[in-house]
């Protein structure tokens, strides 16, 4: 058998190492290629996420300052609604003053035919209540318009013209007792007061109507009654109105 040199065999050797090395290298390669490879798109990945993101955040910034820029029209549009709503409350307060100030004077002008009206209430459905009617011309409710119509016919006119009414039936037709509770409120509330002569007083043609006359010859010729009020004006002596009285004859 042919020996092999040494020479030979070593190279052979060194030739088999040298292949074997250049195979790890070369798989070392592939293995680093690979890694490279998959770091890239890894990072491809990670780069178009990225990229997701901005746009995402590049869209909700465009739409956060599309409502910025809507809630500051709006916050504008509220300003000067709010601007003209104190100018329209100003006005309101303006016109609210001024009437309640004729209000005010409104009821200081009436505050008398208001008194007389509410004097009158609770009278309804007796003569009296029928008699103020038709010397007020109307029913008295508490409105302005009666209260113009009192004042433009006047109260101490109204009140002279019931009490005359009202006197021409007082013999048939005695006054009842919330008809004479009233009274002297009415009078009151017209400027004046009544005359009611006491019974014992001596008749006074001047100064009394003798409404009627009873039997009475104790008494004869003085007052037995007196059947309806007179009225003056407050504080005078004479009579608008003179009472009507019951006279004892003999």
């Amino acid at each position: 058998m042919k020996e092999i040199p040494f020479s030979t065999a070593l190279r052979a050797e060194i030739d088999a190492v040298v292949a074997r090395y250049e195979a790890l290298v070369g798989a070392r390669q592939e293995t680093l290629d690979a890694l490279r490879e998959r770091d890239k798109e890894v990072l491809r990945a990670a780069l178009a996420d990225a990229q997701a993101e901005r746009d995402a955040a590049r869209a909700s910034e465009a739409a956060l300052r599309t409502e910025v820029t809507a809630l500051r029209a709006r916050v504008e549009d509220l300003d000067r609604a709010l601007t003209e709503a104190r100018g329209r409350l100003h006005t309101l307060e303006v016109e609210a003053r001024s009437a309640g100030e004729a209000a005010r004077a409104l009821e200081e002008q009436f505050a008398a035919e208001q008194g007389f009206v509410a004097a009158c209430q609770g009278l309804e459905g007796c003569l009296l209540a029928e008699a103020l009617k038709s010397a007020a011309g109307r029913d008295l409710d508490a409105s302005p318009s009666t209260y113009a119509a009192l004042k433009s016919r006047g109260l101490e006119v109204i009140l002279t013209q019931t009490f005359r009414e009202r006197g021409r039936s007082v013999v048939q037709a005695p006054l009842l007792e919330r008809e004479s509770r009233a009274l002297p409120g009415i009078a009151a509330a017209a400027g004046c007061e009544l005359i009611t002569p006491a019974a014992g007083l001596r008749f006074v043609s001047t100064a009394m109507d003798k409404a009627s006359t009873a039997s009475e010859p104790a008494e004869e010729g003085n007052v037995l009654a007196c059947l309806m009020p007179g009225a003056r004006r407050s504080g005078t002596e004479g009579a608008l109105v003179l009472p009507r009285v019951l006279v004892a004859s003999g």
